[in-house]
């Protein structure tokens, strides 16, 4: 029971983290010279937090060790090192431009390979 809240909790909180990047990069991309509300630059650090928090707790439940019994959850930890990279690069370019673009579609890439490597777990 323990496993199924947390593990849905963990879920939920992946589901906030990629629907609030993507209102920030919208919402840039929609009107540039309207700075983003102080709610919306406080609330995703704590989120990613909780979403920290509960892939700890995870990890301690079901005992996968990144590049040890499960080389996948590694490769998605690196994924998420890349996608907070990349995540930076999206925001801190200034909106509309090419680099705020590819920043935003490579973020998203690593979002689609970090969920596809939690669904099938293929090594």
């Amino acid at each position: 029971m323990q496993y199924l809240i947390v593990k849905h909790s963990h879920m939920l909180f992946v589901a906030i983290t990629v629907l609030l990047f993507n209102l920030r990069f919208w919402l840039r991309a929609a009107k540039p010279e309207k700075p983003l509300s102080k709610i919306l630059k406080i609330i995703p650090h704590f989120n990613d937090t909780l979403l920290l928090f509960t892939g700890l707790w995870l990890m301690k439940i079901t005992r996968f060790t990144p590049f040890g019994n499960a080389d996948w959850l590694g490769v998605k930890l690196l994924l998420l090192l890349a996608y907070i990279g990349f995540g930076m690069m999206t925001v801190r370019a200034a909106p509309r431009t090419g680099r705020a673009w590819a920043g935003y579609a490579l973020s998203m890439l690593c979002v689609a390979a970090m969920v596809y490597l939690a669904r099938y777990k293929p090594f």
